[in-house]
């Protein structure tokens, strides 16, 4: 990893998803919409609009992302957040909070590749010979981090006021979106793609077996390790834990994924089948153990959980943007999350309702059986995995000259001839 810190482009973008990643809001948002006045009916309301407009928003804003190019998407991923979580300060109204959480679902589906895809090709363009591998671990870890210090202080600020956790997260926006500036272009010829030209590519890059055996692993893997994640409130609340105790196990879960993430950058080619094993069988084993252990759970299994969900995700990350073409790379992981959301908008509510009718111990439990069939689903895709080298399908267009420089994700992919031109260019935060 000593090679991606000699790189500014990777540490300015570590720093920078150092400070979009914290996550003061999130063991208060409930709490603060209630405190607002408003009902439990309503908050849950808006929970369902956030995450309707999160499945539906991800393929477009993908496709979006991979046209208007890398560098401006992650500018709009900092503006957006700036944005939406100063205006989470100011709601007064009913019409403002559903506005506000419609706003949010739109950022949580521009967040799915944004950093990952433009992290990929910083690494490829960059000067030094840099492992995807070790700048997405070091990332990861960094984004971890944050996660686990804004936690522990997430509480504090609110005491001071209501609104100070969100204040905080806008203007560390703020303070990335200015960082953001200084992160170069991807120097890839420049192109415009009509709604043709990338249905045509999504037709080709679906065609590549690879591309739907790490996705279909990508769907598998969140919808596995992320669903559970709605079981931890419940836990808490069972297990009768302060809210200082609470806020120890959100943060012994962070840690252990800060570990997680590191690991990953050591995964060689050759390791990646045995740790994407290893991460299933984790969430796995963490959820059975719970179950059957409740009171051991928030400092033993559940961080068992978080290392294996970020070894597992980091892997996948490098993987998706190894096989998938340039010009639908950020539309992949839009698909990815999109499919995956379909699968936890039915699973969250679910756990929930099983955890407050029976108990949290007999909800970790049924999740776990069916984890079974999700890693039973998940093993023929990481058995047939190549440890080599995979490098993206080309989706060849008609031959024209090409206009060099600028940042343009919508490129052809390396070795592909040049795509249609014009002189003009084209135009990680959900609640619990």
């Amino acid at each position: 990893m000593r090679t991606a810190l000699r790189s500014r482009p990777i540490r300015v973008f570590a720093i920078t998803q150092f400070l979009l990643e914290v996550q003061f809001w999130f063991p208060l948002w409930l709490i603060y919409l209630l405190d607002l006045g408003f009902p439990l009916t309503t908050a849950v309301l808006a929970d369902g609009v956030f995450r309707i407009v999160v499945v539906v928003c991800e393929l477009p804003v993908g496709v979006v992302a991979d046209l208007i190019g890398r560098r401006r998407t992650y500018l709009a991923l900092a503006a957006g957040t700036v944005l939406t979580f100063a205006a989470i300060t100011q709601i007064r109204s009913v019409e403002m909070l559903f506005g506000t959480w419609v706003l949010w679902g739109v950022l949580w589906a521009l967040t799915s590749g944004a950093a990952s895809t433009y992290l990929y090709e910083l690494c490829d363009q960059d000067e030094l010979e840099i492992s995807p591998a070790k700048a997405f671990g070091l990332v990861r870890a960094a984004g971890n981090a944050s996660v686990l210090l804004s936690l522990l202080a997430a509480g504090y600020l609110y005491e001071v006021d209501h609104r100070l956790p969100f204040a905080v997260t806008a203007a560390l926006a703020a303070v990335a979106f200015l960082l953001a500036l200084t992160l170069p272009e991807i120097r890839k010829p420049q192109v415009v793609s009509r709604l043709s030209s990338v249905m045509a590519d999504i037709r080709r890059a679906a065609a590549d077996p690879r591309m739907r055996r790490v996705g279909w692993l990508g769907v598998l893997l969140l919808l596995f390790g992320w669903s559970a994640r709605i079981l931890f409130q419940p836990l808490a609340l069972e297990l009768g834990l302060s809210a200082e105790l609470t806020g120890s196990m959100y943060a012994a879960f962070a840690a252990a994924s800060v570990l997680g993430g590191l690991t990953a950058g050591y995964v060689g080619r050759s390791h990646r089948r045995p740790a994407l094993a290893a991460a299933f069988l984790l969430i796995l084993a963490a959820l059975v153990a719970t179950g059957q252990v409740l009171w051991l759970g928030p400092f033993l299994f559940l961080p068992l959980m978080g290392f294996g969900y970020a070894l597992g995700m980091t892997v996948l990350e490098v993987l998706t943007n190894e096989v998938t073409p340039q010009p639908v790379r950020a539309l992949a992981f839009g698909v990815i999350s999109c499919l995956s959301g379909l699968g936890i908008a039915v699973a969250r509510p679910g756990l929930g309702i099983l955890s407050a009718d029976h108990s949290t111990s007999f909800a970790f439990l049924t999740w776990a059986g069916v984890g079974l069939l999700l890693v039973g689903l998940a093993v023929p895709g990481i058995r047939r995995l190549h440890p080599a080298v995979d490098k993206p399908l080309d989706l060849p267009r008609p031959a024209e000259p090409a206009v060099s420089g600028g940042d343009s994700s919508a490129a052809h992919a390396p070795g592909s001839p040049p795509a249609r031109v014009s002189a003009s260019p084209p135009a990680s935060q959900t609640p619990e």
